[in-house]
């Protein structure tokens, strides 16, 4: 739901080019929302379907077919026959069974764009040997010393491809893997040292090579292992730094203290591009502000959702949301068809009713 479509428009080139932020060429309007996404100070692009010139910015004002142009800031529009704009609006989050992960690209909005915008594969585990039943490495060309904490997942995980990522890509969705603890003495909270963090951040990399990820998302419960304040603020330094340009979000649940750490300067906001926050039971004015306090813009916080502890009023919740300048909605076990509905419904009041449309021939 993250777009308002604009056509036969483009920032105008008498207007201040400074907020400009990057161009990318061979682009699709799918692709470059997918970019946007990723970087949350983008608040607009415009897309070239056709060659353009504006004449006052020399020779950086030549557009070739596929040029997708990002900006942060408000727009200035100019009639340009050639291209679209894209404004973003607020996200919506779908936490998905790996079962069901093609559902999430079944449903659009009322100009046939997807209405899920990111979807967070849930989840692969965080273990150490021996492995729990069916457990199999997702990066067996990562060397993991004896005693470290391995990427693992089940058979379904093993046999994913990124073809089947690329399915919701190119519907313009941005596809996350959620990393969940497991019940042993580790996670992410309970890395010792920084040659742990790193040795896991490269397990990390290597799936998300492999598949095309978009980012990897951060769910930490469920440990049985002793927290270590330190530990999610240097993982996340240096997931930063071996994956740049992805995203690192992460479910917000009880964790205030690991906001506090820094590591070679950097603390947990710094590096999270997004959070989503789960404590389903409380109202969104509960929940959210206290992040901000932590150095997390409103427009990298998401509120979620889920039918297993409703919110008494969700319309109210989305127009806070809006008011106050907060990014989206988020709706967990998108697999259960209470839920899609819930996302439905949270769709259609942030953008109005018809924004959720289900494909003809979709499971």
């Amino acid at each position: 739901m993250a777009w308002i479509k604009k056509e036969n428009v483009a920032m105008f080139k008498g207007a201040n080019w400074n907020t400009l932020i990057k161009r990318v060429p061979n682009c699709t309007p799918e692709k470059a929302k997918r970019i946007a996404v990723k970087n949350p100070e983008i608040s607009f692009f415009f897309f070239c379907r056709e060659f353009m010139v504006l004449e006052t910015l020399g020779d950086k004002g030549i557009f070739n077919p596929g040029d997708a142009v990002f900006f942060s800031g408000e727009p200035w529009y100019g009639s340009a026959p050639q291209c679209d704009s894209y404004e973003k609006t607020g996200l919506s989050v779908a936490y998905v069974s790996i079962d069901k992960l093609q559902t999430t690209g079944c449903y659009t909005m009322a100009d046939g764009s997807a209405a899920v915008d990111v979807v967070c594969i849930f989840a692969a585990n965080i273990n150490k040997k021996p492995f729990p039943p069916g457990a199999v490495a997702l990066a067996p060309n990562t060397k993991v010393p004896e005693g470290y904490p391995y990427v693992v997942g089940s058979s379904d995980y093993a046999s994913l491809t990124a073809a089947d990522i690329q399915k919701l890509q190119n519907k313009g969705i941005t596809v996350l893997l959620t990393l969940l603890n497991n019940h042993d003495a580790t996670g992410w909270s309970e890395f010792p040292d920084v040659a742990t963090a790193t040795n896991f951040s490269e397990q990390l990399k290597e799936v998300v090579d492999r598949l095309g990820l978009d980012g990897i998302d951060i769910d930490d419960e469920y440990s049985a292992g002793i927290p270590i304040v330190s530990s999610l603020v240097t993982v996340t330094t240096i997931m930063k730094q071996l994956m740049p340009g992805n995203i690192i979000s992460k479910a917000l649940f009880d964790d205030y203290q690991y906001f506090k750490p820094e590591y070679q300067q950097q603390t947990l906001a710094d590096n999270l591009t997004y959070g989503w926050e789960m404590s389903y039971w409380e109202t969104p004015e509960e929940r959210l502000p206290v992040y901000t306090t932590f150095g997390m813009a409103t427009n990298t916080l998401v509120c979620g959702f889920w039918s297993g502890q409703p919110s008494p009023s969700p319309s109210g919740d989305v127009s806070w949301l809006k008011e106050n300048n907060y990014e989206g909605v988020m709706v967990y076990a998108f697999q259960e068809q209470p839920n899609i509905d819930l996302l439905g419904e949270l769709v259609n009041d942030w953008n109005g009713n018809g924004n959720w449309n289900k494909t003809p021939n979709c499971p």
